[in-house]
C-alpha cells in the first residue's frame, strides 16, 4: 500500500482535493483541483494482511470509483445527495471537506430538540408519569411513552445517515469529519473511512429503562459510526469522541445520570470482516461493542482487528466482545479511576469470544490493579501475549481468573491470527500510536 508517512506529502494531500476531468458536481458543490500525485490517497485499498478485513477477497471500498462518482461535500444536503447519486451498487468516493453537521433542516442550517419534539410530548411530565416510585419496574408504555418515541424517530431520520456498499468516506482537511448524527453502514460491503473526526452524536430523547441494573438507566440511541450486517469495512486514521456536550454534564433524572451517547464504534448484527486501525476514542464512557446481544449467536462472523488505536479516557468497551474471532494488538489504553470517565475495565470477554490479545499497552495510576484491565462477561478463554502495564509485562488471562475465582478459564480460543501486518514490539507501541493514531496523522 502507497505510504502516506511523510510529513512532507501529508501537509500536500491534506491541503488539496484529488479529482479528476469529468469529476460529478452536485448542487453546491464543486471541485477544488487535483491532487499533484500519482497515487490519489483516496483510491487506496486495505492491503493484503492488514487484519480480518482483508479476508475473502479484501476491501477497496469505492476505489473503483469513475471520475463522474467522485464528489466533493461540505455539508448534510450535499452528502446525502453523493451517497445517493449513481446506479445502485456503483463504486463512489465522497471527500468530506469541514466538519459536517447531521442535525440540520433542509436549508442545512442548525435545528435542535424542538424540532423534533412531538407536540404530545413533556419531559416533566414523562418523569412524573415514570418515576420509580409511581410506575416500578415494568416495561414503559402509555401516551407520553409513545410521543417520546415519535420525537426520537423524528430525530433518527434526520440525523442517522446510510452509507451504500462500495464507497470510501475520506476526510480532506484537518477538521474534515461528522457531528451531531451518525455514520450507518447497514446490510452492505465494502466501506472503507479514513481521516474523519466523528464527534457528539447526541441523543435529545433518551429512553428510561426501568429493568437496566438495580435502579433503571438511560439509554441513548446513537453511536458515532454504526455497523450492523456489515462486511468488509476498514475503518482507519479516524477521531471519535462526545464533542462539547459531555455525558458527565448531563442532568440527573428518575434518580440516574442521564445518557445522550452511546458507542463512539460500534460492530454489531452479524458484521464480519472488519479493520479498525490507527484510530483515537477518548473521553467516553461505553466505547466498543463487538457483538449486540448474548442471545444474538453469530456463529462465525464479527471477524475484527483492532490494531494500533488508542484509547484514551475511556471508561470500557474497548472493546467489549461476545462471539467472534477478535484480534487487538498493538493497542494503547491510556486512563485513571478518577475523573469523568473512570476505567471500568478495557477489554470485556463476553459470552463466545475468541479473543487474541497481543502486544498492548495500559499506562495507568500505579495504584491501579492489572484486574481492572479486562472483565468476564460469561467468556469462557482468553489469549493473551506480550501485553504491558505501566512498563512491565502483565498476564490478562491471570488477571481475570484472579477476578473470577470460580469461573473456568482457558487460554485456548481455538484460532490463531494469520491475517496482520508485523506486530510491533510491545515497547515501541506507546511513542508509534501517540505519533500515529487518529485523524490528519496518515
Amino acid at each position: 500500500m502507497f505510504s502516506l508517512h511523510n510529513a512532507a506529502r501529508r501537509r500536500l494531500v491534506l491541503g488539496l482535493s484529488a479529482a479528476g476531468a469529468g469529476m460529478a458536481l452536485l448542487p453546491g458543490c464543486s471541485s477544488t483541483g487535483p491532487v499533484a500525485s500519482s497515487h490519489p490517497w483516496e483510491r487506496q485499498v486495505l492491503a493484503a494482511n492488514d487484519g480480518w478485513a482483508a479476508a475473502e477477497g479484501g476491501t477497496r471500498g469505492g476505489a473503483d470509483a469513475l471520475p463522474s462518482m467522485v464528489f466533493d461535500v461540505r455539508n448534510r444536503v450535499e452528502l446525502v445527495a453523493a451517497l445517493a447519486a449513481g446506479a445502485a451498487g456503483a463504486p463512489r468516493i465522497v471527500r468530506v471537506h469541514g466538519r459536517i453537521d447531521l442535525c440540520v433542516d433542509a436549508q442545512n442550517r442548525p435545528v435542535g430538540a424542538a424540532a423534533f419534539r412531538d407536540p404530545a410530548f413533556d419531559f416533566e411530565a414523562y418523569l412524573r408519569a415514570y418515576a420509580p416510585a409511581v410506575w416500578g419496574k415494568q416495561p414503559l408504555k402509555g401516551p407520553l411513552e409513545e410521543a417520546r418515541q415519535r420525537s426520537a424517530d423524528r430525530q433518527q431520520a434526520t440525523v442517522v445517515v446510510p452509507v451504500p456498499g462500495r464507497t470510501t468516506v475520506i476526510g480532506m482537511g484537518p477538521d474534515a469529519g461528522f457531528k451531531h448524527g451518525t455514520l450507518l453502514i447497514k446490510d452492505v460491503d465494502n466501506v472503507i473511512l479514513r481521516n474523519l473526526r466523528f464527534s457528539d452524536a447526541y441523543d435529545f430523547f433518551p429512553a428510561w429503562d426501568p429493568k437496566d441494573n438495580a435502579s433503571g438507566e438511560w439509554n441513548a440511541e446513537y453511536d458515532n459510526l454504526s455497523l450492523s450486517n456489515a462486511t468488509h469495512v476498514w475503518v482507519d486514521h479516524c477521531t471519535f469522541d462526545d464533542g462539547a456536550r459531555p455525558d458527565h454534564s448531563a442532568r440527573t433524572a428518575l434518580g440516574r445520570p442521564m445518557q445522550h451517547h452511546d458507542g463512539l464504534l460500534d460492530i454489531t448484527t452479524r458484521s464480519n470482516w472488519v479493520t479498525v486501525s490507527y484510530c483515537h476514542f477518548r473521553d467516553h464512557d461505553k466505547t466498543n461493542l463487538v457483538g449486540n446481544s448474548d442471545k444474538a449467536n453469530d456463529g462465525d462472523r464479527l471477524k475484527v482487528t483492532f490494531h494500533h488505536n488508542w484509547w484514551e479516557r475511556c471508561g470500557e468497551r474497548a472493546p467489549r466482545v461476545r462471539f467472534g474471532q477478535v484480534h487487538v494488538y498493538n493497542n494503547l489504553y491510556t486512563g485513571s479511576d478518577q475523573g469523568p470517565y473512570p476505567l471500568g475495565y478495557s477489554i470485556g470477554v463476553g459470552v463466545q469470544s475468541r479473543l487474541v490479545v497481543q502486544n498492548n499497552v495500559w499506562e495507568t495510576p500505579a495504584h491501579l490493579p492489572t484486574t481492572k484491565l479486562v472483565k468476564l462477561w460469561r467468556g469462557q478463554a482468553l489469549a493473551a501475549q506480550g501485553n504491558w502495564h505501566n512498563g512491565q509485562p502483565v498476564d490478562l488471562l491471570a488477571a481475570l481468573r484472579q477476578a473470577n475465582s470460580g469461573a473456568t478459564l482457558g487460554a485456548d480460543v481455538g484460532w490463531t491470527p494469520t491475517l496482520h501486518g508485523t506486530i510491533d514490539p510491545t515497547a515501541e507501541v506507546a511513542r508509534k500510536v501517540r505519533a500515529q493514531a487518529g485523524a490528519t496523522r496518515m
